[in-house]
């Protein structure tokens, strides 16, 4: 199973409804198809979680860790080349931009779509990437 599900505004309800309930579901159900390995596509700033968004995708990892049924792997994107170009857009319109205290927690490397494509893939097969909660970026 390879679950991208994230909620679309961040809402305390829609994040609880889609980064923790969906993804409990899509896990269950995987589950129930007797599926060996869940990938979870999480988010690099859930290890220091200011918003709910952050607070529901930290609940839903504690429940895969929990599990037995299968093996995981939750990867944390830091951010991808194209949100950030499109923020850098919307800031040159003078639309305004969230920092959290001095910018170190919202400081990045960011990565391109396909070579997270490609780590959360080679996290399917590869051994060393299972039961871990990995950062790229």
């Amino acid at each position: 199973v390879v679950s991208c599900l994230a909620s679309p505004s961040g809402t305390k309800k829609s994040a609880f409804a889609i980064d923790y309930q969906a993804s409990l579901n899509c896990l269950e159900a995987g589950q129930s198809f007797d599926a060996r390995h869940f990938v979870l596509l999480s988010a690099f700033c859930c290890r220091r979680p200011l918003l709910q968004l952050q607070q529901a995708k930290l609940q839903f990892e504690a429940e895969l860790a929990q599990q037995d049924k299968m093996t995981w792997s939750v990867v944390r994107p830091t951010a991808f080349f194209k949100s950030i170009s499109g923020q850098l857009e919307a800031i040159k319109t003078g639309a305004p931009y969230v920092l959290f205290d001095d910018g170190a927690v919202t400081q990045c490397n960011p990565i391109a779509e396909c070579e997270l494509a490609e780590f959360m893939l080679d996290s399917l097969v590869n051994d060393e990437k299972k039961n871990k909660i990995m950062n790229v970026g």
